[in-house]
């Protein structure tokens, strides 16, 4: 199937969903407590030299999906999705600059099996193939600097912690996600936490 013919996955309609409004939903892996803390901590050192929005840190598993849809048919896919779906580890490979605004500067992961295997696990689930290669990040800057003020940026990062390539770590949470507007309006929806 080519990407013209992809038809996105669509769940079963009721009639209350028809009364219901629709969104843009992005599902995100979230990281154990400990290490999400830590990168909150590093993302709020950084906004307060470089400025921009503050978000909750996450790896992406499915971005916006390619159509909207009302809260119940997003909840009952996530439900779906991960049910029986485990804990899985992830390791930092380093962190680094990007080219987009949303990839301003970022924490990349190393390509597992597992971080690879839980990406296409929920993409499955929520949309079909795009032929856009993954690449597992967590953003830790949404910004549009200079290459000069990215570079004083990635110094930034690694002065507050030096010690975050190599990090190994456990995902144990996914979340549900209204990422249609604007940063500061984006809204958590729904949260599993996975098992062990």
């Amino acid at each position: 199937m080519t990407e013209e013919n992809a038809t996105p996955l669509q769940p079963p309609q009721t009639q209350e969903d028809d009364e219901e409004e629709k969104a843009m939903y992005a599902i995100w892996a979230v990281p154990e407590d400990d290490v999400e803390d830590r990168l909150q901590r590093l993302m709020e050192g950084l906004r307060s030299e470089f400025g921009g929005p503050a978000f909750d840190p996450h790896l992406t598993l499915v971005g916006p999906f390619p159509y909207k849809l009302t809260a119940s048919e997003a909840k009952r896919m996530f439900k779906s999705a991960c049910e029986g779906f485990k804990v899985y580890p992830a390791t930092v490979d380093q962190v680094s600059a990007g080219t987009s605004y949303f990839q301003c500067l970022y924490v990349s992961l190393r390509h597992t099996v597992e971080v690879m295997n839980a990406a296409g696990h929920f993409m499955a689930h929520f949309k079909p193939f795009t032929g856009k290669f993954y690449v597992p990040h967590m953003s830790i800057l949404y910004g549009d600097l200079t290459e000069r003020e990215k570079k004083k940026a990635l110094e930034k990062a690694y002065t507050l912690d030096s010690s975050l390539d190599g990090l190994n770590f456990k995902i144990n949470r996914v979340a549900l996600w209204i990422t249609d507007a604007d940063v500061g309006s984006w809204v958590k929806v729904d949260e599993h936490t996975l098992i062990s």
